[in-house]
């Protein structure tokens, strides 16, 4: 039996089908037609409807302003700025944008990225002559090459006055000296003229002040202190200052000498005063101080420590640090000192080690028993 007999056997006929399928080939092919058009206009409408967001911006004129300022205007149009750095030939452009591209009124979607040239300063590859120039005249000359840097190649740092017959502000030394290449962030060590007449200091009362009274006030006054003490008597308050070379009120030069004597407490003996605290309070954190309050000031011991180092021209920073057997390091006394004997006095926990810094060098260190 043949396929067609197969077919006609099954109840199929293929002259109706054929009659059927010319009979509705045009609704066939309109209804395909309708398909593709529903398709094309759906795609079109996607992609109008994706682009609706990018919106036609004018690119705003932000040459000359400081990058901040551009940013923002970058930011209120929608636009991404695109930052290259380059030094600059004129002083005072640190942090300006030097150019842009696309350039100012250009018309671009929103989302464009727009690059933006932005100075780094003057280029300076080596250490100029300042000896002479007046310090304020300095610091303005390098604000206005290093403004808006966020690391500037010579920074200065805090000056040491000397007593000379140039006016006050006067620049007499420079550390590094003229010609040193730069290579890496520089920091001006400098010496500067007070004036050829040394300023007054009027001494205060110390009569009665205790240690944290005097460490607290090192730091501020710039005189020479030299403390001695013994075992205080009757009538005396153990851990405060019972006598004074120069009188209050009196007239000095700055850093001249003025002698503190202490009546200090026996050994082991208790002491109720406030000198480990108050004295650290700037060196510590909060929880270590109120740790520092807990302490058994039976366990204190008071005393003058004492080094003697070389001498300087001028008063330099020098700092007394603590390192007690138990908790954090800290701070005892910071002051400026031109150096010979130091003296400074100290309440602190047994054990602790004592060390004593000049311009940031360890020179004496000891441990109180």
């Amino acid at each position: 039996m043949d396929i067609k007999n197969k077919i006609k056997d099954a109840g199929i006929s293929l002259n109706e089908m054929e009659a059927d399928l010319q009979k509705n080939s045009p609704a066939f092919v309109a209804y395909t037609i309708a398909v593709f058009v529903l398709m094309f206009v759906t795609a079109l409408a996607v992609f109008f409807f994706a682009n609706k967001g990018y919106e036609q911006v004018l690119v705003p004129d932000v040459t000359g302003k400081s990058l901040t300022r551009a940013l923002l205007e970058m930011q209120e149009k929608e636009l991404y700025p695109k930052l290259q750095l380059r030094y600059s030939d004129l002083p005072g452009q640190a942090g300006q944008v030097l150019s842009q591209n696309p350039r100012a009124g250009s018309i671009v979607k929103a989302g464009r990225r727009v690059t933006l040239v932005v100075s780094r300063g003057v280029m300076i590859d080596h250490i100029a002559n300042y000896v002479g120039t007046n310090l304020d005249a300095l610091k303005n000359k390098l604000d206005a090459l290093y403004g808006g840097v966020e690391t500037p190649q010579i920074t200065i740092a805090n000056p040491v006055f000397k007593m000379d017959a140039a006016p006050i502000g006067t620049i007499l030394e420079q550390e590094p000296p003229e010609g040193t290449p730069i290579t890496q962030p520089v920091e001006l060590q400098l010496i500067v003229s007070s004036g050829p007449t040394p300023p007054r200091v009027s001494v205060q009362n110390y009569i009665g002040k205790t240690i944290a009274e005097i460490l607290e006030g090192m730091g501020t006054t710039p005189l020479l202190f030299e403390f001695t003490s013994h075992i205080a008597k009757d009538g005396e308050t153990p851990g405060t200052v019972v006598s004074q070379s120069e009188p209050e009120n009196s007239q000095v030069d700055e850093y001249s000498k003025i002698a503190l004597e202490f009546a200090l407490p026996e050994l082991n003996t208790a002491f109720s005063g406030d000198t480990i605290v108050d004295a650290d309070i700037k060196g510590r954190t909060e929880d270590e101080v109120a740790g520092a309050k807990k302490i058994d000031s039976s366990k204190l011991t008071n005393g003058i420590f004492a080094a003697k180092v070389s001498r300087y021209p001028l008063a330099v920073p020098v700092k007394l640090e603590a390192f007690p057997p138990e908790g954090a390091s800290y701070t005892i006394a910071s002051f400026n000192h031109i150096g010979g004997e130091i003296t400074v006095p100290y309440a602190v926990p047994h054990g602790t080690t004592l060390a004593l810094s000049v311009l940031n060098q360890e020179k004496e260190r000891l441990t109180v028993q």
